[in-house]
């Protein structure tokens, strides 16, 4: 099983107050479809895919958010938030009735940022009177290589631009990569 390390909130760092914080059940039921994914999807299949099925396991793990990946029809448009003005960003997962957009990183510091970027811009988007993102969600390694930490690296992104992130909260889940091992 994937194991979790270390988690964090952007509500902790920037001592919110007018915001509201992460939903528990969520966390729970987030770190929990991480923590049930068989380490082995990292090792047993070709390069590449391993990281795929890592994505499709947590996905398959919650029940009520669409995937960017969905095997069904290729690429969800569900998680295509701003192809209506022509953008084909997505996230990978995405629970539109909660509001809760969820970025899984498995390699590189620079992808965070542009995960980050994705929540800002669904802070800032409305769709039927809401935000299109209200709760953001990273999940990243602690340890890409043996010491390439994304999670320390998110934690810092989140307190240096938290100001400008017109999301409620971003729960940070920051999980032990068994490749690396």
């Amino acid at each position: 099983m994937v194991e979790v390390a270390r988690t964090g909130f952007l509500s902790d760092i920037r001592g919110q107050s007018t915001y509201r914080a992460f939903p528990d059940d969520e966390f729970q039921k987030i770190r929990s479809a991480v923590e049930d994914v068989p380490s082995e999807r990292f090792r047993d299949y070709a390069k590449g895919n391993e990281l795929k099925r890592f994505d499709a396991a947590v996905a398959d793990n919650l029940p009520g958010y669409d995937h960017e990946h969905d095997s069904n029809t290729g690429r969800n448009t569900v998680c295509k938030l701003w192809s209506n003005e022509g953008f084909d960003h997505s996230v990978d997962l995405y629970h539109a009735d909660k509001r809760i957009a969820i970025e899984i990183e498995k390699s590189e510091r620079k992808r965070v940022s542009d995960d980050i970027l994705k929540f800002i811009k669904g802070g800032k988007t409305q769709q039927a009177s809401r935000k299109k993102i209200e709760f953001g969600c990273l999940i990243v390694p602690t340890n890409y290589r043996g010491s390439g930490d994304l999670f320390s690296a998110s934690m810092r992104n989140l307190e240096f631009i938290r100001s400008i992130l017109f999301v409620e909260d971003i729960a940070v889940f920051g999980y032990y990569d068994p490749r690396w091992d």
